[in-house]
């Protein structure tokens, strides 16, 4: 079921942290050498997935799908850009929503700074206005709106034990999300 992320007060930020803790716990339990051999193995083999992944069709799927760390296939990379030197760690996309929904989870070791400010330049150059910074908790966040709020991103920074994770998720009208 799609995220409505129109719901700029409190949705966001809190899928983002959900996402975002997620995200801290599987990467901290693939290193745990308590990890379960289902664990091990999946850490262990990004590599087929993510080929599996890459030589996919480029077009949508006609449903909603996700992958990690690899692109899923039709990813709208030029409404939801990899920012250069990230890691991507999740993607999903739902083409048959609308509007349409694509999300990004992403490491990096650039800074909260330098992620967002990153995304709205690649935003406000979409035609995206970007709302202010917010922080809540140890979270970074700034919104983008188009089209009078129909069409909404929201970028969620966290740094945790040093390691910086970001969540990039867009609801856009199907016309625009090629």
């Amino acid at each position: 079921m799609p995220v409505n992320l129109r719901n700029r007060g409190g949705l966001i930020p809190g899928v983002a942290l959900a996402v975002l803790a997620l995200v801290g716990c599987s990467a901290q339990a693939s290193s745990s050498p308590s990890s379960s051999p289902a664990q091990t193995s999946a850490a262990a083999s990004p590599s087929s997935s993510a080929s599996a992944s890459a030589s996919a069709s480029s077009a949508p799927s006609g449903s909603a799908s996700a992958t990690v760390n690899a692109l899923v296939p039709g990813f709208p990379q030029k409404v939801v850009p990899i920012m250069p030197g990230a890691t991507t760690l999740q993607t999903s996309y739902d083409a048959t929503a609308n509007p349409q929904t694509a999300s990004l989870v992403a490491s990096t070791s650039a800074t909260s700074d330098q992620i967002l400010d990153y995304y709205a330049g690649q935003f406000t150059g979409q035609g995206f206005t970007a709302a202010a910074k917010t922080k809540v908790g140890t979270t970074d966040s700034q919104d983008f709106v188009r089209s009078g709020g129909k069409e909404t991103v929201n970028v969620a920074v966290v740094v945790v034990n040093g390691r910086t994770t970001f969540t990039v998720g867009a609801s856009v009208a199907p016309g625009t999300i090629k």
